[in-house]
């Protein structure tokens, strides 16, 4: 996930017009606790939007509905070697 500094570097000498939808740590955890009642970690809250940058399809884009997914499927309890829910690793990589 690029760092404000990135964005910031990348958009440097952009002129016109530019679409940009900007997603932050306190999107993620305001929304697990308002529409959720969940407490999430800043730290847990970057995972979601490490994944959500990496993985997100560009036709449906990034919503609410796709914090909803990762809440329910979150990052840290995934094996970081196959990405399958821990209980069902299929690489036996032990973290």
């Amino acid at each position: 996930m690029p760092t404000v500094a990135e964005v910031k570097k990348r958009l440097r000498g952009v002129e016109g017009h530019v679409a940009v939808a900007i997603w932050c740590r306190d999107d993620v955890i305001g929304w697990a606790k308002e529409q959720r009642d969940e407490v999430i970690t800043p730290e847990q809250a970057d995972e979601i939007l490490d994944e959500m940058d990496r993985r997100h399809d560009c036709e449906l884009g990034m919503n609410w509905q796709t914090i909803d997914c990762y809440l329910d499927d979150p990052p840290w309890k995934r094996c970081k070697g196959c990405r399958m829910p821990a209980e069902n690793c299929i690489c036996q990589r032990k973290e």
